[in-house]
């Protein structure tokens, strides 16, 4: 259990929550505001809670992948220049490929820590996006799973980080899985009403 506080500590969670906190307060005042000016209903309760969640979701994620030292700044702990060269300057390289490990019977990549971590950390993603649009079909839930991390990836060299291929497979996976478990979830639950 200590492992997975000092996990979290390390990849910035606990300085992002206070920000993805506000974030999703913003969002529900906006959207309470949107409703009623529109004068239109608000959709099923779990889709509305789980919209709130996908913004404080968003927001954790961005400062963990792009931006950890964020909550520093923002709460005065660090200034803009200090800021600005922990950011650009990270230099982090991950070794690349470490999937294709499996297909060759390799199955020591599964204890990666952060192979596993990057599956895991997608899950409510998926979860959150199949729950919040719940007409979305299951493999629109996947693509915009997948141009996620792709973004993610993408933007990452600018920021003196690496583009990793075995990230977006892993993020992709974990939230193909997350979609799997609520549309399973959402299905049952239709079934027994």
């Amino acid at each position: 259990m200590s492992w997975i506080v000092w996990t979290l500590k390390a990849y910035g969670l606990f300085g992002a929550l206070p920000l993805a906190l506000v974030a999703a307060g913003i969002y529900a005042a906006a959207r309470i505001a949107y409703l009623r000016f529109a004068k239109k209903p608000r959709g099923a309760l779990s889709a509305e809670i789980a919209r709130g969640l996908l913004v404080a979701y968003l927001v954790v994620l961005f400062v963990i992948v792009w931006f950890p030292e964020l909550p520093k700044l923002v709460f005065g702990q660090i200034p803009l220049s200090e800021f600005l060269a922990l950011t650009f300057a990270r230099g982090d390289y991950a070794e690349n490929f470490r999937f294709f490990a499996l297909f060759k019977g390799d199955f020591s990549v599964l204890r990666d820590e952060e192979l596993v971590g990057n599956i895991v950390m997608f899950v409510p993603y998926g979860i959150l996006l199949a729950v919040s649009f719940q007409k979305l079909r299951w493999w629109a839930v996947d693509l915009i799973g997948l141009g996620t991390t792709v973004t993610i990836e993408l933007v990452q060299p600018f920021l003196e980080r690496s583009c990793d291929l075995d990230d977006i497979i892993a993020n992709t996976l974990g939230a193909v899985i997350g979609c799997g478990i609520a549309k399973l979830v959402l299905t049952l639950s239709r079934k027994r009403e």
